[in-house]
């Protein structure tokens, strides 16, 4: 008995072997691969040291983390460089001065939980929301308390929200049907 135990045990090593052998193989010529089309590769994590990853999505639209933290970073740098107010300029619109601020993103919000974080109508500079009135900001865009013009109406900066970044205001609506079906691009101005 004691033969067959040793065939086996060195069965199970030279397959362990060549499971390593493969993976190895696999690794080095996915360098190549990763360089063409990013759906495999190598990357490092902070907390696991180097990752190999592997696309096996069919999904065309699927992207890699990298990929995903890259467009990210690329689509701030526009919004920052969207957000940028023209130094001094003003125009009149509708009889009002203002100094436009650039092209944004705007989507809505309401009171309910998925909208407002739990948060209600509770706002992050202590106003209570109030659809007509209240936008949700990036502060370090747009400062709280700043009259916006937008699309002919006048509302103030008084929130934020955990989605709310660079060149994107969220308007607060009273229902989730109004807010949700907001999703468009305007030019805003800033009201003296």
């Amino acid at each position: 008995m004691s033969l067959n135990l040793q065939k086996q045990r060195g069965m199970i090593g030279k397959m362990m072997l060549l499971i390593v052998l493969m993976i190895l193989t696999m690794a080095m010529s996915m360098r190549t691969y990763a360089d063409e089309s990013a759906s495999s590769g190598v990357y490092a994590s902070q907390s696991l040291g180097n990752v190999l990853f592997f696309n096996t999505s069919t999904n065309p639209h699927f992207t890699t983390v990298q990929e995903t933290y890259a467009a990210q970073a690329v689509e701030e740098a526009k919004q920052k460089q969207q957000a940028t107010p023209l130094s001094g300029q003003t125009v009149s619109i509708d009889g009002r001065q203002a100094t436009p601020l650039g092209r944004f993103k705007l989507t809505g919000y309401c009171p309910c939980a998925r909208c407002s974080e739990g948060y209600g109508t509770r706002t992050a500079t202590g106003a209570r929301a109030t659809a007509g009135r209240t936008v949700a900001v990036d502060p370090r865009v747009i400062p709280y308390g700043t009259h916006l013009l937008i699309n002919g109406h006048e509302y103030v900066a008084e929130d934020c929200g955990g989605g709310v970044r660079g060149a994107h205001i969220d308007v607060f609506y009273n229902t989730h049907a109004e807010a949700r079906n907001i999703l468009a691009y305007a030019d805003v101005y800033v009201l003296p």
